[in-house]
């Protein structure tokens, strides 16, 4: 877990950094974020920056291996098992992470960072209904399977970034709503 082992006082020097970078990163894109610029925002040293990452991209990459790692774990927690009783439960827990994890999930979902984080999110579903979930609604085996991954992951993420590029009005709860009658059900009502 995060901060394990570390004191009180690093956890919110690292806290402070990322929450300073979250807000940068709304104004604009992190190559042009200096250490100098993100230190002065979060009110700490520079060499107290540099005690803990080796620069700004280093600092964005811990943050989303944090990120990544609660969201496979968030991920395990539902086996295929267990899904066959419908898809709400794990879609509400996806949405939830990403409205718990707003200001890095709208940066990171965004498109004012390309890090290869959302490619991650991407392949890990990809993997996940591929291969675990695949014979859960009927499509094993079916010709129309890999078209329907696709259609499946790309749609998924692309309702996450659309939520969380419009604020998140919807409650978790209503996109997972959402999500799982698009999925299941297409277009129709």
């Amino acid at each position: 877990m995060p901060g394990e082992g570390e004191d009180r006082r690093v956890r919110k020097t690292k806290a402070l950094l990322r929450e300073s970078l979250q807000r940068l990163l709304l104004e604009k894109p992190l190559r042009e974020i200096t250490v100098k610029e993100l230190t002065e925002a979060a009110d700490v040293n520079r060499g107290t920056f540099y005690s803990h990452y080796r620069d700004i991209y280093d600092l964005r990459d811990q943050i989303e291996e944090e990120l990544f790692r609660e969201f496979v774990s968030m991920m395990d927690s539902y086996p295929a098992d267990k899904l066959r009783r419908g898809l709400r439960p794990i879609l509400t827990d996806v949405f939830r992470f990403i409205l718990r994890n707003a200001g890095t999930g709208a940066v990171l979902f965004g498109p004012a960072v390309y890090s290869g984080f959302l490619d991650r999110i991407k392949a890990e579903l990809h993997r996940r209904v591929g291969e675990e979930w695949q014979g859960l609604y009927g499509f094993q085996g079916s010709a129309q399977w890999n078209y329907y991954l696709e259609f499946v992951v790309a749609g998924c993420i692309a309702l996450l970034q659309t939520w969380t590029g419009k604020g998140m009005r919807e409650t978790p709860e209503e996109m997972a709503a959402m999500a799982e009658r698009f999925i299941l059900f297409g277009l129709r009502e």
